[in-house]
Formats: C-alpha cells, sequence, structure tokens
C-alpha cells in the first residue's frame, strides 16, 4: 500500500504565496486521504518529514500548514517544530473524544498560539458544538469552496476571522472564492508537489520496531507513561483499554501515569506490545494481525492450566508467532533487535520445549477454527480430541477457550 506526502501552496488575494499546505495521500489520487490511516497517525507521519527535510525547505521559507485532528494537539512530537513558522488546520476527531481530552487539547492550543502558531479551523468543526472553543480561538477558518455558500462562513467574517478557500478548481470557483475569502488553494491555482512517496510496511516495521524497543528496555512504567505521552494515537487506546469492560475499573482512568501504574511494569509491556501492533499492523495485515491476538490470548489460557508461571511468555510467544508473515522479515533476527526475552524467542527455536508445545497446540486450534465452527459436534473433532490427550484439558474447555479467544480479539482490534 502506498502513501504520498504531498505539498500545495495557498495564495493570497494579489496571487502571492503565503503558505504551503502538507498533507498525506493516497498515491494515484491526490485529492483523497487515505482513511486506512488514522488522523493523529498522519500528523506524526508528517512531523516525521519535516524533520527529515527540514521545515524551511518543505516551507521555502513560509509557513507550513498541517492537517491535525483535534486531538492530535496532544501530541508531544509537535513541540519540538518551530511555531512561528506553522499553520495547524484542525480536523474533528476519527473517535469521539471526551471532554478531558477537549480540555486538554485547548490547552495546548493556547500555549502553541502563544509560541507564535497559526490555527485554522475545518468548516466541519462548526457542525459539532463540542468544537466551537476551537474555532473561536482560531485565526482562520478554511472552506471547501463547495460549501463556501454556508450562512456560517459570513457570520465568521463579521467576527474577523480570516477565510480559506480549498478545492477550487476552475476559473469560475476562483472568481467566486474571491468574493468571499482572503486565501486560496486549489489544482486551478496550482497543483500539489510530491514531497515523499512510500510504501507504508516499511515505515509501520520501522516504527514499530523503534517502539517496541523503547518499551521493552524501559526500567519502569514511569519511563513508558513518558514515551507513550509522545504519541496521541497509542495515549488514546490505552486509556479507551484500560477503561474498557476488559477491565472494568471502579473509576474513569484519566491519566497515561494513572493507566500505567494500574498495569504494572510486565503487564504493561504485553498491553502496549499489543495496542501498538494493533494500531500499526492493523493497516497493512488486519488478518494476520488479529490471528496473532488469538494465538496470544489463547497461549495465556493454556499456559495458565498446564505451564503456570509461564503465562506471559506464553502470551508473547503467540503474539508474535506471525510477525515474520506480517512485516516480511526474519522473525528470530527482529525479536532480538527488539531484545524480546531470550525465553519467547525459544519457543520458536524449540530450546524451551513446554512453549514450543503450547505454540504448536495454539497454531493448529487456531487454523482449524472456521473448520470446527461449521461442525454440529465440534467436540468431537480429531484435533481436540488429540489435544485433550495431549494435555489433559478437556475438549470443551478447549472449544470455549478459542472462542473466548476470538470473542476478545475482536474486541481488541476495534478499539
Amino acid at each position: 500500500m502506498s502513501f504520498l506526502i504531498a505539498k500545495q501552496p495557498i495564495f493570497d488575494k494579489e496571487g502571492r504565496i503565503v503558505a504551503y499546505e502538507v498533507y498525506l495521500r493516497k498515491k494515484g489520487n491526490l485529492l483523497e486521504y487515505p482513511q486506512e490511516v488514522p488522523y493523529n497517525r498522519s500528523a506524526y507521519i508528517i512531523v516525521e518529514i519535516l524533520a527529515e527535510y527540514g521545515i524551511d525547505r518543505v516551507g521555502e521559507g513560509r509557513r507550513v500548514m498541517l492537517n491535525v485532528s483535534v486531538d492530535a494537539l496532544l501530541n508531544k512530537a509537535f513541540e519540538n517544530l518551530p511555531m512561528e513558522k506553522l499553520i495547524f488546520e484542525l480536523l474533528k476527531p476519527q473517535i469521539q473524544v471526551g471532554g478531558v481530552t477537549i480540555a486538554q487539547a485547548l490547552k495546548s492550543m493556547s500555549r502553541f498560539k502563544e509560541a507564535g502558531a497559526l490555527f485554522a479551523s475545518h468548516y466541519e468543526l462548526l457542525e459539532d458544538e463540542r468544537y466551537q472553543q476551537f474555532v473561536e480561538e482560531s485565526f482562520l477558518v478554511s472552506v471547501d469552496f463547495p460549501r463556501l455558500n454556508d450562512r456560517r462562513i459570513e457570520q465568521l467574517k463579521a467576527k474577523g476571522k480570516k477565510i480559506i478557500v480549498t478545492k477550487i478548481e476552475t476559473k469560475e470557483q476562483y472568481e467566486e472564492a474571491l468574493k468571499v475569502g482572503d486565501f486560496f488553494e486549489g489544482n486551478y491555482l496550482e497543483s500539489p508537489y510530491i514531497l515523499k512517496e512510500f510504501e507504508i510496511a516499511p515505515y509501520l516495521k520501522t516504527t514499530l520496531l523503534r517502539l517496541m524497543s523503547v518499551v521493552y528496555s524501559a526500567q519502569s512504567t514511569k519511563e513508558i507513561a513518558e514515551f507513550i505521552s509522545y504519541d496521541v494515537g497509542l495515549t488514546a487506546k490505552l486509556l479507551r483499554f484500560v477503561n474498557s469492560a476488559y477491565f472494568s475499573p471502579i473509576q474513569e482512568i484519566r491519566s497515561v501515569e494513572q493507566a500505567c501504574s494500574m498495569l504494572g511494569l510486565k503487564n504493561l509491556r504485553n498491553f502496549i506490545f499489543l495496542l501498538a501492533m494493533n494500531d500499526y499492523i492493523s493497516v497493512e495485515n488486519p488478518k494476520l494481525w488479529k490471528r496473532s491476538l488469538v494465538r496470544a490470548l489463547l497461549a495465556k489460557s493454556i499456559a495458565e492450566r498446564i505451564a503456570p508461571g509461564l503465562e506471559d511468555a506464553a502470551y508473547l510467544a503467540g503474539l508474535f508467532s506471525l510477525i515474520d508473515e506480517i512485516l516480511g522479515v526474519d522473525k528470530i533476527s527482529f525479536l532480538r533487535d527488539i531484545h524480546l526475552d531470550k525465553l519467547i524467542i525459544d519457543a520458536y527455536t524449540g530450546e524451551n520445549e513446554r512453549l514450543k508445545k503450547i505454540l504448536d497446540i495454539v497454531s493448529q486450534l487456531e487454523e482449524r477454527y472456521s473448520e470446527m465452527s461449521a461442525l454440529e459436534d465440534a467436540y468431537n473433532d480429531s484435533l481436540l480430541i488429540n489435544i485433550e490427550e495431549l494435555t489433559g484439558i478437556y475438549r470443551f474447555d478447549l472449544s470455549l477457550m478459542l472462542k473466548d479467544a476470538y470473542e476478545k480479539a475482536n474486541y481488541i482490534f476495534n478499539l
């Protein structure tokens, strides 16, 4: 799957370039955003591109406008950029956020403005009462040409807001936009430039490798909490996860620090692996990733019955069992690169016979699940009978474990 990072100039009424918008697009369609990539992940990618190329080079001495979802303002990575050279175009989050996140995002907005950043609210924010404060605090409002006649645009102009009219495709549209707008963008004025084309898989591989190396080498939950705070997508997933029915906390967990303390270092590593891989890999290989989740959950359940003390190792062995197919890497080399415990690696090499046995069992069960589900008398399936004899776990319990693993995997996959 290929993506493009492109930039397109923004003009004033005199036809001068005043800024460049930088955005992520699908290869072959510069008008379409790749829906597979969450908005907050898009911002993360673009920040990396700006760091790689240099903001002065990308902006050619002018400001650079970034598409940023409201919740992505919490991403600490933005703090490494020169605010006086940025325009944040605020978009609605793809997943509804709560009042705490909105309040924190408004604080980030205020801090970035004080440092010199400008803000442009996308017209879609006008349609939701929860985001009106962001519009009020913005200097600019961006509106696609087809929505230019929205009565709210004139109301905003009366309040002193400057209007950026986008998606101008014809001379007639431009002449109409000049009557209302202050700044202008569109293919009629100038087509976008391609900054970089890249395949998502190598990008995911590199980013995932870096994240996992940091998380696994951390010596405290505080270290991991600090790292997570730089990734708003991972932060949101962690908070949704610990507040979900999976944990059923007595009271809402509102901060990354609370979540990390609640889980503890060992569990935190496991869950961050799970959530991070869910975020990065589900874009490219959703079916393989869901199968990995099933194996991880099933391996833990079986280890609890036949190998007490190896539950966490069995879980990770299942979780990484398909990583070579998912990322196109050598499994053993990859796991050594991220400093994974040798005990887990031994499950694949066969040096740890108990873990290897569990891994073989869960792989067979996961691969046969669809076939067994279609049987009228699944409990007499030959595989279940053989595993019952091998492990001493009654076939009825094995069937329930497998079903439970699939249900939990589906739940986690959709967080």
